[in-house]
């Protein structure tokens, strides 16, 4: 990600719709596979500005790692301390060190060079039986301007992924996307109007004004709902949880 997106992304992140859902998410599977999940040893792997590293729970041994001195500068004026600059493929803890591994929206990026790399590394420090819990953006076709900003390098889809996890040891429990309901305009948005204008309502670099970003939040919490009672498919996002078997 580029410097300046740090900046952004610490500015809009408690109040936009789709760190919101992200958030939403992210908890539900945690609350739903791993209940115990306020007192366990958790990687926040590529935690960014802190976002969700500051409600991973009061366990010591819950860590943030980024690659970004500018993230974790961020993470620090959250008053989070728990912070090691690392690589994501190249993870500087023991084996089995964590109960579990969260990496939300890191393996699309221009810095990692190959994404089985990290994926054997989350297996390798998490315990037998170990849950990763990724999100990760889907679909080449939604490619957009913020991508450059954030410099993905690719996007996935359920298809791709699940033989890349178990290649390297993973079984998938849970696949889904999410974000949905806005497949389609952000898809127009994105691919046929292919206007940066056009595309600013659904880009979660900045935050919409309140009326749209409160209807926004509302459409995901409806669909929220709906995804906790069956798999959606197809969306903006990839939602995954998978085992260490």
């Amino acid at each position: 990600m580029k410097s300046q997106e740090y900046e952004v992304l610490s500015r809009v992140e408690e109040g936009h719709w789709w760190y919101r859902a992200l958030r939403r998410a992210i908890f539900a599977n945690l609350d739903r596979y791993l209940p115990d999940w306020r007192h366990e040893a958790i990687l926040d792997a590529g935690c960014g500005t802190g976002g969700n590293l500051s409600r991973l729970g009061t366990s010591p041994r819950t860590v943030g790692i980024d690659y970004s001195p500018d993230a974790l500068r961020f993470c620090r004026q959250r008053g989070l301390s728990n912070l090691i600059r690392a690589d994501v493929s190249a993870v500087p803890f023991a084996d089995r060190s964590f109960r579990a591994v969260l990496s939300a929206h890191v393996l699309y990026h221009a810095w990692v060079a190959d994404v089985s790399r990290p994926l054997r590394e989350f297996h390798r420090v998490l315990h037998e039986g170990g849950l990763l819990f990724l999100e990760l953006p889907a679909y080449d076709a939604l490619y957009s301007t913020h991508d450059d900003a954030v410099m993905t390098a690719r996007r996935f889809t359920a298809k791709g992924l699940c033989p890349q996890l178990e290649a390297v040891g993973f079984r998938v429990l849970r696949m889904t996307y999410w974000n949905s309901l806005l497949l389609p305009p952000i898809w127009l948005a994105r691919r046929v109007l292919a206007s940066k204008k056009t595309e600013s309502d659904f880009n979660d670099g900045t935050l919409p004004a309140w009326p749209v970003n409160t209807a926004l939040d509302l459409a995901m919490r409806f669909e929220h709902g709906l995804s906790r009672m069956v798999n959606l498919p197809a969306g903006v996002t990839l939602s995954c949880v998978a085992q260490r078997a």
